[in-house]
């Protein structure tokens, strides 16, 4: 009988252990222009934990300017809304066993200009959509010492890298990869994601880039090429012809 009491006393341990870990919290809101009250569309909302400012998750608002996001672990979380028009806009949060569920109501960024805080507040963007550009900020990308370019883009969402190394955006073939807008690294993308290091880079940008004949003639003639561009950090820059040589 002892055993038994004691097999039920870990067992409805583990139940609890599991149930205060279960990811179960959520938040929603919805954005509106503050002058006109039109709806925001497709404004990146971050969720980051404020432990170690990693990304949690993130999501686009809708068309009425709506957001939800699900799934959330207990802990404390900043709310970062960001859109190209718009001061980015953040928000401290919290989700625990008493409060599961998060409603911001609506929220009106502002369009006051680049203060202070909106750079500083820029600067923890983990994801930004610019046109057909999407930009994520490596440093809300945690890697481990030594990792390569490789190791932080298997941390970005809607990437993909397989053994071999070719990388996959939302279903399309990477098929260049560019450092600082430039083609460093010939027709092997390979040679720059495993050779340059993760902290060399200050944002990772995925885009449809034109050919090379469009560019020439300056005729769009449809082609286009997924691609990424690594962009270095200004203190990073010395040596990657170096390191690009020897990889060679």
């Amino acid at each position: 009988m002892k055993k038994i009491f004691t097999l039920s006393l870990l067992i409805l341990v583990s139940f609890a252990a599991v149930q205060a870990q279960k990811a179960d919290g959520s938040i929603k809101g919805n954005l509106l222009d503050s002058n006109t009250k039109q709806p925001i569309v497709d404004a990146t909302v971050s969720v980051m934990n404020v432990k170690d400012s990693s990304l949690a998750t993130f999501t686009l608002s809708n068309k009425q300017g709506g957001f939800e996001v699900k799934g959330l672990a207990d802990a404390d979380y900043l709310l970062i809304v960001s859109h190209k028009s718009y001061d980015p806009f953040s928000k401290s949060f919290t989700i625990s066993a008493e409060n599961k569920t998060i409603n911001f109501g609506s929220v009106f960024p502002g369009t006051s200009g680049k203060s202070l805080e909106n750079v500083v507040i820029s600067s923890y963007v983990p994801i930004q959509v610019k046109g057909d550009t999407v930009q994520f900020n490596a440093s809300a990308f945690k890697t481990k010492p030594n990792a390569t370019v490789e190791d932080l883009l298997k941390k970005l969402p809607g990437v993909e890298v397989d053994k071999e190394g070719n990388i996959k955006t939302q279903g399309e073939d990477i098929q260049k990869v560019f450092v600082n807008g430039k083609e460093f690294f010939g027709n092997d993308p390979k040679l720059a994601t495993k050779n340059l290091t993760a902290d060399m880079v200050e944002s990772i940008q995925v885009f449809d880039d034109m050919s090379d004949q469009a560019k020439f003639t300056k005729i769009d003639d449809g082609s286009r090429s997924k691609t990424i561009n690594i962009q270095l950090k200004k203190d990073k820059n010395k040596g990657i012809f170096g390191r690009a040589l020897i990889a060679g």
